[in-house]
Parts: C-alpha cells; structure tokens; sequence
C-alpha cells in the first residue's frame, strides 16, 4: 500500500529533529470503560486541542511503540495544541476492495476506545480530536504510554494489522498547522478510494477527486484497473 507514503514522509520530516520519548508496546495500559465517559468541565484539569489521524503503510516499521514528544499529560498544566497520530503497518493486501474496508475498519478503531478519564471528541467529518483529561485521571497517574497501549491493542484487534507506532504531540515547536495539513490530505486520500471503489465509471475530467488521483501514486492505475473489469 503506497497510497499514505507522501504523508508519511512529510510527517517524519516534521517530528525528525524534535526530542522523542519512545515506550515498546507492553501490558501497561490504562482502563477501558467501554463507552463514552463524560468528563464535565469542573471535573477537567485541561484539554488537549488538536488533530488525531492514521496513516497506514505496507512497509515495515518496526516493533509496536508509543512515542512522546512534548511534555507527558501529568506534565501539563492548561490547554495546549495537540497532536495524535497513528502509523499504522498492516498486511500488503492485494485485492483492492479488502485494502479499502480494512482502512475504513482500522480508522473505525479511534471512535471505540474509552481511556477512563480522557475523554477524547472526534470529528468525523474532519480530523479534529481533542480530549478532555480529568483531575481523578492526573491523581492516578494517567500517561501516554498507558494510552497509547490501550490504543495498539484496539488496533491489533484486527488480525491484518502487523504493527503500530502511536505519536502523541505537545511539543510547543512542532508545527501543528503541517500536521492539520497532512492529516487533510490523507483524509482525501481515503475520500478518494471510497470514490474508485464505489464509481468506477464517472468521468475523471468532471470529478473533483481528479487533483488527488493525479497526485497520488498508483490511484489512478487503481482506478482504470478496477473500471475495465
């Protein structure tokens, strides 16, 4: 899968200089209530304010990990901008139509993890993801590592999924607009193989996806591919 790569590369180019906290994978992971926990706002010690995306890849890259850059959350002590994003290697699917719904269930994934106390709210309709952290939450000892645990496993769930490096972002220098831009495009990216998957026929001169299929390679070639069966 060479759809994300473009993505991919931006995003390591953006995290490459900046100080990384890195946790292998491992059984310290924070609970999971299995629903939505509302944390009210005099419940809240702040809130992380940002983007949360996958970018999925068939190459390999390495041992399950969470990383950290930027300050921890029982290091944080207001608001901050946040990022939260997912590389995710999964199985080198040759039948484009399995390559897809596996995307579409693996990115399922991020609306059906409930860390206790961490409230995370999604957008479906864009990229935003912030979360509320509580006080009880900070108390106990609540960490991206514990997080980011509970995350892999949601995502290993799925057997085509081979491994994950979750990110987590609050380092002041990164450039959170770049990140917001990468995760844009990579929705896109997405947006455009639901399109050659679902309507193959439609003409390329009148759709508005022509500029991502003319960018990104092997979409094209997907699409003409799956239009001459």
């Amino acid at each position: 899968m060479k759809f994300f790569d473009k993505q991919i590369s931006e995003f390591e180019a953006e995290i490459q200089s900046k100080e990384k906290v890195v946790f292998p994978f491992s059984d310290n992971m924070w609970e999971d209530v299995g629903r939505n926990e509302i944390v009210m706002q005099k419940e809240s010690a702040y809130e992380l304010q940002g983007t949360g995306f996958e970018l999925f890849t068939s190459k390999k890259i390495g041992a399950d990990e969470v990383i950290v850059i930027g300050d921890d959350l029982r290091k944080i002590k207001g608001n901050v901008s946040f990022a939260r994003v997912s590389l995710v290697e999964l199985d080198d699917i040759q039948d484009e139509q399995s390559a897809h719904d596996t995307v579409r269930k693996v990115e399922y994934i991020k609306y059906h993890y409930f860390p206790k106390g961490y409230m995370v709210r999604t957008n479906s309709l864009s990229s935003q993801e912030n979360v509320r952290v509580s006080k009880k939450a900070i108390k106990d000892k609540i960490s991206f590592e514990a997080v980011g645990n509970l995350l892999i496993s949601k995502y290993k769930e799925n057997s085509a999924v081979k491994a994950v490096k979750v990110f987590f972002i609050t380092d002041k220098t990164v450039n959170f607009s770049s990140l917001k831009a990468i995760a844009e495009k990579s929705s896109e990216i997405t947006e455009a193989l639901d399109h050659v998957i679902r309507d193959l026929n439609l003409d390329c001169n009148v759709c508005k996806l022509k500029a991502i299929c003319d960018e990104v390679e092997g979409m094209k070639e997907l699409h003409f591919k799956n239009a001459m069966q």
